[in-house]
């Protein structure tokens, strides 16, 4: 019996051993997943720290570029307005300065140069130095008046505005002079059919 207690107590002993070993190694096993997760976290916090960085990195970008693309579109809106100035300006300037040659008329040098309109059409009716003729396409009247400068053709040789007849159909120039349409050039492109006797 001493012999079975000493068995029994050798199997106590071991089994005490043995206990204590498997709860070392338990706690070595917990107190190395607790190392694990408090790791893991750690990597986690680091990487969502350097995701925040690269976001608020690349919105900083973003809106630097925003700016510039914003700058450089306003930069051209503005340059846009300044030439669309620049040119309502020369328009203005162009526009007096026609102004001044049309009101030279026919008589200046200037006015010589001034654009002429031209008209196809029936003469409606002549007076001392004004003719009326009436425009084929638009069968608008338009009154003429003729100064010294004016030049009045039939098959290319001069006439007088008094050999202009009712009826002549004409092709005349005419530039404005203040309120008149002055002639430059008449010519008389078929004369009006005599009146039968």
């Amino acid at each position: 019996m001493r012999k079975l207690m000493m068995a029994v107590g050798a199997v106590a002993a071991l089994a005490m051993a043995s206990g204590c070993s498997k709860r070392d190694n338990v706690a070595e096993q917990r107190q190395d997943v607790a190392e694990a997760q408090s790791e893991a976290q750690r990597k986690t916090a680091e990487i969502r720290q350097e995701e925040r960085q690269d976001i608020a990195e690349t919105q900083k970008d973003a809106r630097e570029d925003i700016a510039e693309t914003r700058g450089e579109a306003n930069q051209e809106v503005a340059n846009a307005q300044q030439d669309v100035r620049d040119e309502q300006s020369d328009l203005a300037k162009a526009e007096r300065e026609r102004g001044e040659d049309l009101a030279q008329g026919g008589s200046g040098t200037t006015g010589a140069t001034a654009a002429a309109t031209n008209v196809q059409g029936r003469v409606l009716d002549t007076g001392r130095d004004t003719l009326t003729v009436v425009d084929t396409v638009s069968n608008r009247q338009i009154k003429l008046k003729t100064n010294d400068q004016s030049r009045i053709l039939h098959d290319n040789h001069p006439v007088k505005l008094g050999d202009v007849k009712e009826g002549d159909q004409v092709r005349a120039s005419y530039v404005a002079d203040g309120k008149d349409l002055v002639v430059r050039e008449l010519s008389i492109t078929q004369p009006a059919a005599p009146a039968p006797k």
